[in-house]
């Protein structure tokens, strides 16, 4: 299999390495790591869509989408599963995509401020994803006070993703679209979901190292 993708900083806790580290998979998988934007980035012979992840399994078919890298690489898994086989699985997919919301709208804010002067920012674009942000934040927070110390499947693996990303770009802050942004901090607003935060992170799959994943 190939695995195209792009981290986003020195400490990013991708969501299908860790699914891949979990399935006992890893070493199945080469690493094709690629900048999108770069002029010969070579996705777009592969995604349609032109973004990472895709994965290309041995048959020649590319899975585009992440969660479903995540899925399909879950069950490769000799082990105990990410994605749930019973009735739990709903509400664990649920959880998943909430993660991937944050990382989707940190990105959208990010990208705007990388690419466009502030003269061109949409404000009220702009400050939906903000809203978005907030709300997704006390969602997951409120998810993690159920947590069990002991649990880890696909939403808890994608919430790490997302927190981790937010982290590293802190979207907020570097807008600076409200004047109390600037001081924004997310774990003194969220505690619970902080001390989830680096409760799991040390779990060994959340902490492949940044440059070579395997």
């Amino acid at each position: 299999m190939k695995l195209l993708f792009h981290r986003h900083g020195p400490y990013q806790i991708d969501k299908v390495l860790v699914v891949a580290a979990e399935a006992g998979v890893l070493d199945q998988i080469e690493f094709i790591i690629q900048q999108p934007f770069d002029d010969d980035a070579i996705i777009w012979q592969h995604n349609p869509l032109g973004r990472h992840p895709a994965l290309i399994l041995d048959d020649g078919v590319v899975l585009y989408n992440g969660l479903l890298c995540c899925e399909y690489l879950d069950s490769l898994s000799k082990g105990p599963r990410l994605f749930p086989q019973d009735d739990t699985r709903w509400k664990a997919v649920s959880q998943a995509i909430l993660g991937d919301g944050l990382f989707d709208t940190t990105s959208a804010l990010s990208a705007v401020q990388s690419l466009r002067p502030r003269s061109d920012w949409s404000r009220p674009d702009m400050l939906r994803h903000r809203k978005r942000i907030y709300h997704v934040l006390a969602a997951m927070d409120e998810h993690a006070a159920a947590f069990g110390a002991d649990d880890f499947h696909i939403g808890h693996a994608v919430f790490a993703s997302g927190l981790n990303f937010y982290e590293i770009r802190q979207p907020l802050r570097s807008a600076g679209l409200d004047p109390t942004d600037a001081s924004f901090d997310w774990r003194t607003t969220h505690p619970g979901l902080a001390a989830w935060y680096d409760r799991v992170r040390r779990r060994p799959s959340l902490r492949l190292p940044p440059a070579h994943p395997h």
